[in-house]
């Protein structure tokens, strides 16, 4: 027991600093954005362990820690996900405004397009056919069809 109180003791500004590089890097690695928020607890409680006992730096972390922990997945979490479509990985949305030619005469609405050096399966709007060399404006995506209209 005198042991764990001698640690404790000796926790100083470099300590918790060291803890809250050793969070951050955990945090680099698990990418889940739940030891952020103890890290920069961490980092908060080196400024004030100048001033202060252990006891009041340990109940300083586990208040901020939870604090920052609840008020981070709340308040902040939500805003990070909301309107983060950047397309990365869905390269047909950049296509949803694009002009395309019909490469293939469309019966019953459906065909064939070209934009640039690729060809898409598509479909049009109201299910009307186009002439084969017309041109189009891109509508919308349905999977991997393009939606298009004259």
């Amino acid at each position: 027991m005198d042991f764990i109180i001698a640690g404790l003791e000796n926790l100083n500004v470099w300590w918790w600093l060291g803890i809250a590089a050793t969070l951050l890097i955990a945090e680099l690695l698990t990418g889940t954005t739940y030891i952020l928020w103890p890290a920069a607890a961490a980092f908060v409680t080196s400024l004030i362990s100048s001033f202060t006992g252990w006891p009041v730096e340990i109940a300083v972390f586990a208040v901020l820690g939870v604090g920052f922990l609840v008020a981070g997945d709340r308040l902040l979490k939500p805003r990070l996900k909301s309107g983060s479509d950047s397309g990365l990985n869905s390269r047909a949305t950049y296509l949803v405004g694009e002009r395309v030619t019909i490469v293939g005469g469309f019966t019953e609405g459906r065909g064939r397009v070209r934009h640039g050096d690729t060809e898409w399966a598509a479909r049009t709007e109201d299910g009307s056919d186009m002439a084969e060399g017309s041109m189009a404006v891109v509508a919308a995506l349905d999977g991997t069809r393009l939606i298009i209209k004259t």
